[in-house]
């Protein structure tokens, strides 16, 4: 009985002696810059073919080109608008880039010379509010999505006008979420509560499930398994496994769908980070890595840690991630803040684990020490058991001591 206390003492210690174990990022915030002073009102990013530019575009028709690897070379494009732009795509040959907003406004960015042309307007998409924008595979289409459903395939002609025209089967609900698989016309869609679509070569659409889930985005992998990931406000992920050769039969499934656990936050976007791996945007601040090949989702940056590196910034909103290496990129939140990150500095963690380690190996032999100690010894062992066992063990000891009182006063 006496063995017993001494053992759970020392694993008691032990536990005791152990730290908390905490929720770590993967990668911590570095430098940080604006491209101008206030809130610039930044809604979305995109980024060009062959990953050097970043587009950046928001509040009174507010664009900025970025340098993806360097961003502290940026510059702001003039445009006299007075709407929002939304979303934005660049085209596949790397010449041109379009953007979307509100008022049924479609602006043509040509990054020769940045110069910027209005490229459709109320007249062709009435005042509708322009949310989603891809480019298909070739750069044939572009497929442009709005409030109430609307979804358009657009381009310019040779004539230097422009051609939109409606898809049938649309839904009633915005669409969230456009994005293209490279290497196939196949797109997919995502609407607020209305489900998940894909377009196919011909521009039909197909809804093929997710039904009732609020969306807020979707990314395309052109991966040797074509997949796109979409996201919803609630923490929920859907995986879908585009059936290239027959795309009106791809479908999501219950099992396709699943809400992360141990998350906090709602998700706001989500962007291609490398093959395979996407960056999801939380609010509060706050990043998750989604890898579509292990089929998991991982802390990248936690809402602490970003208020630890800046609690201003932590306040912001982020618009948008870009990959610049392995574990490293940067962020633009809405008021025009980019913040770089990069892999956790594993020396500090590793010295604090070494002395953790420490502690508890020293206290641990210690305890050991202590409980051979207790164990060897009966009278140390009945102290002990005097001061901590329970009232039935305190009376055994006591009968035993009188007992051998009673002996020795014979003897």
């Amino acid at each position: 009985m006496h063995r017993d206390i001494a053992g759970a003492l020392v694993g008691l210690s032990i536990i005791l002696l152990a730290p908390s174990s905490l929720a770590q990022s993967t990668v911590e915030l570095g430098g940080s810059i604006s491209v101008a002073e206030g809130d610039m009102g930044i809604e979305g990013i995109s980024v060009s073919e062959n990953q050097d530019l970043v587009l950046a575009h928001g509040a009174n028709s507010g664009i900025f080109l970025i340098d993806s690897n360097s961003p502290e070379n940026n510059s702001h494009i003039e445009w006299s608008g007075d709407y929002s732009l939304l979303d934005s795509s660049f085209h596949p040959g790397g010449k041109t880039a379009i953007m979307v907003g509100e008022g049924g406004n479609v602006l043509r960015m040509t990054l020769a010379n940045s110069s910027i042309e209005q490229a459709g307007g109320p007249s062709t998409f009435g005042d509708t509010l322009l949310t989603s924008v891809s480019w298909n595979g070739d750069g044939s289409w572009a497929y442009i999505g709005g409030e109430d459903g609307w979804i358009w395939r657009f381009r310019g002609t040779s004539d230097g006008g422009i051609e939109a025209i409606v898809l049938e089967n649309r839904g009633d609900r915005v669409i969230s979420g456009i994005s293209c698989l490279r290497g196939h016309n196949i797109c997919a869609v995502t609407s607020t509560l209305g489900g998940i679509g894909i377009i196919d070569q011909e521009h039909g659409l197909h809804w093929i499930g997710g039904f009732g889930t609020p969306w807020v985005d979707i990314v395309c992998h052109s991966s040797e398994v074509p997949e796109c990931v979409a996201i919803s406000s609630d923490l929920t992920i859907a995986s879908i496994v585009v059936a290239v050769s027959e795309p009106s039969e791809t479908r999501v499934f219950d099992n396709d769908i699943v809400q992360l656990q141990g998350f906090v936050g709602a998700m706001t976007g989500i962007e291609a980070q490398s093959d395979g791996i996407s960056l999801i945007s939380l609010a509060p601040f706050g990043l998750i890595e989604h890898d579509k090949e292990a089929g998991k989702s991982f802390h990248w940056l936690d809402n602490i840690d970003a208020v630890e590196f800046d609690v201003e910034i932590s306040d912001q909103r982020i618009v948008g991630t870009w990959g610049s290496g392995f574990f490293e990129g940067w962020l633009i939140t809405d008021r025009g803040t980019l913040v770089s990150f990069g892999p956790v500095d594993q020396n500090e963690d590793n010295s604090m684990l070494e002395i953790w380690i420490g502690i508890i190996i020293l206290g641990g032999a210690t305890l050991l020490v202590a409980s051979l100690m207790v164990s060897s010894s009966p009278k140390l062992s009945n102290w002990l058991t005097k001061r901590i066992g329970s009232e039935e063990e305190r009376k055994d000891v006591l009968r035993k001591e009188r007992r051998q009182s009673r002996k020795k006063g014979r003897a």
